[in-house]
């Protein structure tokens, strides 16, 4: 695997968000893992950006993003126009795990911020496969809602939630979750902010299976820099795991949390 260019085929801008579509040679993803990406801009920045990918068609030679300016890279990226240049990295990383399609119980998909595209792509799958879910996203608000489009194609109503009560149920997104939980699930899948990661860990510990995608500063996205590095408890013993090769999807029971 190696770094490898693509043209961007559009770039569809809504506020600080937007939705970039590349052309080029696509390998398979599965929901959950992501790309290291960088524009053709020379050595500043001279690191990539980690983006969880939205979708991707693989014969079509089209793989999908959503990301939000925050930092150069990311502002970079946000101001690219069809027929530029980007370089990318991927698939990379742990995706999520799929549970059987039998199952009796539903699955639930929590979505906060820029952690809802992994959860659409899973959703995605999961509407493939027949297997059944709730999805509940939040966020601060109605302008920071994401791909609400994208999950009416899908056949896909959330449970909304916006902290000014300016969209849906006013509050957090773990409200509803904890409603859903008394419902009981086959397993919970979550990417968002570490704040709303770690509730949802603890909702969910003892009780039922949590996948939680995290996000992390990454240099490299292939586990040589070791710049995203989280502490992990397994058999007892406090270990520390590259976001970006044993996550980013980890098992919410082995975090530690700060």
């Amino acid at each position: 695997m190696g770094l490898r260019p693509y043209t961007v085929a559009s770039n569809v801008r809504r506020g600080p968000y937007s939705t970039l579509v590349l052309e080029g040679e696509v390998a398979p993803s599965e929901p959950g893992q992501f790309y290291m990406l960088r524009g053709d801009w020379g050595a500043d920045p001279l690191l990539g950006r980690p983006l969880s990918v939205l979708g991707d068609d693989p014969r079509r030679g089209v793989i999908r993003f959503l990301l939000k300016a925050v930092g150069e890279g990311t502002r970079r990226l946000h101001a690219l126009e069809p027929g530029e240049k980007v370089f990318a990295l991927g698939p990379l990383g742990r995706p999520f795990a799929i549970p059987a399609p039998d199952s009796r119980k539903p699955a639930i998909l929590v979505g906060g911020g820029v952690g809802v595209p992994p959860l659409v792509y899973l959703a995605e799958r999961f509407v493939q496969e027949g297997i059944t879910f709730t999805f509940l996203q939040g966020a601060r608000t109605r302008e920071d809602l994401l791909l609400l489009e994208e999950l009416a194609e899908l056949g896909v109503k959330p449970v909304v939630t916006t902290e000014d009560g300016s969209e849906g149920i006013r509050g957090l997104v773990t409200a509803p979750l904890q409603d859903e939980l008394a419902r009981d699930a086959v397993a919970v899948y979550a990417c968002g902010p570490e704040g709303m990661l770690k509730a949802v860990a603890g909702m969910c510990r003892g009780k039922v299976p949590s996948h939680l995608s995290l996000e992390a500063r990454m240099g490299c996205g292939y586990g040589v820099c070791l710049g995203c590095v989280v502490t992990v408890v397994r058999g007892g013993k406090t270990l520390y795991e590259r976001v970006c090769q044993e996550g980013p999807v980890f098992d919410g029971e082995v975090v530690l949390w700060p």
